[in-house]
């Protein structure tokens, strides 16, 4: 692959990659190793992946890269145990920032609710909704990234739908109860 080429295909995708990998694993240094290797895995495929693909191979090498550090970071807790609270403390601030990167956010309280919605479902259904509302990503290309069909994506989006409808009606309900109690 040509550098020209590459510095073409990182700078059309590296914030979409990177955002996805900063939503899924909430630490912006988790999220730029995760984005710094899928584009050297792209860089190894040394002009495999057609230019019309790269898009949903990116994104299919960012979810897997993703699982794959959720899955270290479960074993680190494993193995390692408890974080100290006493040592949290003495972390600079910009560190306590990177547990929650969204919190920053100017939200209103129903994207909050919707945020915390989202982390009710599975991680696949997680990243299919945000590919097709965040990212605005066509189902069928969503699909092709997943190695799925395009009928079972949109059975996918439909469920998740319908158990976001569900958490969120429920947390109106208990917000009302809370504020006539």
């Amino acid at each position: 692959m040509r550098h020209a080429v590459f510095n073409e295909l990182l700078a059309t995708h590296r914030d979409r990659v990177y955002s996805r990998a900063l939503y899924s694993l909430r630490d912006a240094r988790d999220a730029e190793d995760v984005t710094q290797e899928a584009f050297l895995r792209l860089w190894r495929q040394g002009g495999e992946v057609p230019a019309d693909r790269v898009g949903p191979w990116l994104a299919h090498v960012t979810r897997n890269l993703c699982i794959d550090q959720g899955r270290r970071r479960a074993a680190a807790r494993r193995h390692l145990g408890v974080a100290d609270p006493d040592a949290l403390d003495s972390l600079p601030d910009h560190a306590a920032g990177a547990e929650e990167p969204l919190r920053h956010l100017d939200l209103d309280d129903r994207q909050r609710q919707l945020l915390e919605a989202l982390q009710t479902l599975t991680a696949e259904t997680r990243d299919v909704m945000l590919m097709h509302y965040y990212e605005g990503r066509k189902l069928a290309d969503i699909a092709a990234s997943l190695g799925k069909s395009l009928s079972a994506v949109k059975v996918q989006v439909h469920r998740a739908r319908h158990a976001l409808r569900l958490v969120l009606e429920d947390a109106e309900t208990t917000a009302r109860r809370k504020g006539l109690a």
